[in-house]
């Protein structure tokens, strides 16, 4: 039974209860049908007596006579009346001839018939009552009612019950069969459903077209195969998310080992030279001054890796409400100095601007890119910066990119030749920085040719 599928299990059950009842309702049929038609025909009787009782009440003998005989025939009954001592009968049914002994109770046990035989008493229901007559005399009345049809019927009852039962339990078959399909359908196709979302089918779907329990338990199940998919793909996007982090990081190793291996080299020449007093580098005063220049030039660079590292491990925590309007206007200050030195002014259109983040990621994200725009704008020009919910610009003045640069300006250490003969202290890794932080938080974002210089926008939507 275990092994057995859905359908057949809940037919066999319901065939194997619909068969318990058939045979326990034909047992209690015939078990019980004769007794309560003998406790009916036993109610018969006595409500015969009563009413032939009434009925002869007070009448003459005569009288008694003919309503006796009446009410025989019409009740299907035997009645016996003793006037003096002396029985007279009255037949209704097959004459059986009841002898008593006068003036003495009827044995309703053993009833003797003319013929000396007895009569079963279940085959027969004898009831004695007695009545005054016209004349004051006391009159004894018995009922005889024949039960015999009881037995007649039992035995065509159990003629009877074989071909009910069999009938009985086709009916139960056919009706087992379809409320067996009717109630594991749904099972059934929830079934087929759920092994075609095992195998992980886009359009699996299950036809909800009830709202009972079984509905829910599809509705659930839909909603959870969405959810997964939901999941699957945010898994999948997450997976090349952090694919691409981990490629940008490798690139990111291999050119922070070759932007902090060309100086070490050349700061390594400078000091053999030194050691070995060749040339030039006899002036040993010169050249220590410019490697101490070295050094601080690599220990810049290294300070601007840990640092950009730690803001991105942190990009994601400790996030809270911020007004990203008030943070550009701190921002503008930290350089409103070095613009000045240049020449350079700062317009601000800002509105109020609420954003979910940390207030170190974006902070360096917009101190890196206002950096920017003070160090290659041109001098004199004016760097605009607007701020609404929808998003943060900055604007300066400067030789646009060409596409070639574009294509490389968010790689690290990316410099170009102009960058590299007028900013020689710069790291080259602002840009991968903010594009780094950006990414990690989710935002949009582009930097693009806008007029006479360029325009980078952060999106917040």
């Amino acid at each position: 039974m275990k092994n057995l599928k859905l359908f057949p299990k809940t037919f066999l059950v319901s065939i194997g209860l619909f068969a318990a009842l058939i045979i326990l309702v034909h047992a209690l049929v015939y078990t019980l049908m004769p007794q309560f038609y003998l406790q009916q025909k036993e109610r018969e009787a006595a409500d015969n007596l009563t009413a032939l009782v009434v009925e002869l009440r007070g009448k003459s003998t005569e009288e008694m006579r003919r309503l006796s005989q009446e009410f025989a025939q019409m009740k299907n009954v035997n009645i016996t009346l003793t006037i003096d001592g002396h029985d007279q009968y009255f037949q209704g049914f097959q004459s059986i001839n009841i002898v008593t002994d006068s003036g003495k109770s009827v044995d309703t046990s053993v009833v003797k018939i003319a013929d000396g035989q007895t009569v079963d008493p279940r085959s027969v229901i004898l009831r004695q009552g007695s009545v005054a007559d016209k004349q004051g005399r006391t009159i004894t009345v018995k009922l005889l009612a024949d039960v015999a049809p009881v037995t007649q019927a039992k035995l065509a009852t159990l003629q009877v019950l074989p071909y009910t039962m069999l009938g009985s339990l086709l009916v139960a078959l056919v009706f087992s069969y379809i409320y067996s399909r009717f109630v594991t359908r749904p099972i059934r196709q929830m079934a087929a459903v759920t092994t075609t979302m095992q195998r992980l089918e886009k359009d699996a779907h299950y036809p909800v077209n009830s709202s009972d329990e079984i509905g829910v338990l599809g509705r659930n199940i839909n909603e959870l195969y969405q959810n997964l998919w939901q999941t699957i793909r945010s898994l999948e996007h997450e997976n090349k998310r952090i694919t691409q982090l981990e490629k940008e990081k490798i690139a990111f190793l291999r050119a922070a080992s070759h932007e902090l291996k060309t100086p070490l080299a050349a700061l390594r020449i400078m000091l053999e030279n030194m050691q070995l007093n060749i040339g030039e580098y006899k002036n040993r005063d010169q050249y220590l001054a410019e490697s101490v220049a070295q050094v601080d030039r690599l220990a810049a660079m290294v300070n601007d890796v840990l640092r950009s590292g730690s803001v991105a491990e942190q990009a994601l925590h400790q996030e809270k409400r911020l007004r990203i309007d008030k943070l550009a206007a701190e921002v503008v200050d930290d350089y409103m100095l070095l613009a000045k030195t240049r020449g350079m002014t700062f317009t601000v259109d800002a509105r109020p601007t609420t954003i979910r983040a940390n207030r170190d990621m974006i902070r360096h994200v917009i101190s890196n890119l206002v950096s920017n725009a003070v160090r290659h704008g041109d001098v004199r020009s004016v760097i605009k910066i607007t701020c609404n919910q929808n998003e943060l610009a900055i604007e300066n003045a400067c030789r646009p990119l060409t596409k070639q640069q574009l294509q490389h300006v968010f790689d690290p250490f990316y410099r170009s030749s102009d960058d590299m003969k007028q900013h020689a202290d710069s790291s080259g890794i602002g840009l991968y920085t903010v594009k780094m932080l950006l990414d990690t938080k989710g935002l949009d974002y582009d930097f693009t040719p806008h007029g006479r210089g360029m325009r980078f926008v952060v999106r917040f939507e």
